[in-house]
């Protein structure tokens, strides 16, 4: 009977599945870059490998954190750009982590990073990393989009300020008919052009077309407009977000 038990327990040990690690993705510094951590271990990946097809699962390494180093599952992470990232302690020590450099060094105190490492459900390029029995790998989960804005630009053409000044043109043609004293004589006719420009002012007038022009002018300002959830997941949700934001703010749906 006790055999019987120790097996049992040894498969549902072997069967249990490593809690998800803490991971922050690179965003728009670092797009094709992760930070990981499992348990009190730091790990990097500087390129995951989909701009050139499938991500690599060979791309993470350990980081080798000194003495002092925050643990990283309570400090404060963020990428600077493709190959520099800045991890903060609670006690406000700073170190970055430099591509091809496997170990934090100290960095400036000005640096404060905001973001913590946290599980993640999907992934930005349509994978999340995932830590199981020692390794890391890629699980297919791609993120949708959430609500977001779009910068909607002018739907009116430059209108012209009014100058309140009324300009006119006018011209007139005048016939002037005479006929001579006797039956005989020839009857003659005088034909002037007067031709004459000139200019008005109306002040209630010009008020008005101020106010107009005010109203028009407001209405060509950019205005923030808001877009909805995306229905498509990973980079095929790009591409939804780019036809939306085309259509409600104006451009090219491509």
């Amino acid at each position: 009977m006790t055999p019987v038990l120790v097996f049992l327990f040894l498969f549902s040990t072997s069967g249990a599945l490593d809690p998800p690690p803490l991971l922050l993705h690179g965003g728009r510094a670092a797009p094709r870059a992760w930070l990981g951590a499992v348990q009190s271990a730091l790990w990097i990946c500087w390129d995951d490998g989909t701009g050139r097809g499938a991500p690599d699962d060979a791309c993470w390494q350990r980081v080798d954190l000194p003495p002092g180093a925050p643990d990283p599952r309570d400090a404060r992470v963020a990428f600077l750009d493709a190959a520099t990232a800045v991890v903060r302690g609670a006690d406000d020590g700073t170190f970055l982590l430099v591509r091809g450099d496997p170990a934090l060094q100290p960095g400036e105190p000005s640096l404060d990073p905001r973001e913590r490492l946290a599980p993640l459900a999907c992934g930005p390029g349509g994978h999340v990393p995932i830590y199981s029995r020692g390794r890391w790998a890629w699980a297919p989960s791609p993120c949708r989009l959430g609500a977001g804005q779009c910068v909607g630009g002018p739907a009116l053409a430059r209108p012209r300020r009014p100058t309140g000044l009324d300009l006119f043109f006018r011209i007139e043609l005048q016939a002037d008919a005479r006929r001579g004293v006797s039956v005989t004589s020839e009857a003659t006719t005088s034909v002037a052009v007067v031709a004459s420009i000139g200019v008005a002012f109306d002040p209630a007038r010009w008020v008005g077309q101020q106010f107009a022009w005010q109203e028009l002018h407001a209405a060509r300002r950019p205005r923030l407009r808001d877009l909805p959830p995306t229905r498509s997941h990973g980079p095929l949700a790009a591409r939804e977000r780019e036809a939306v934001a085309a259509i409600v703010c104006g451009g090219q749906v491509r």
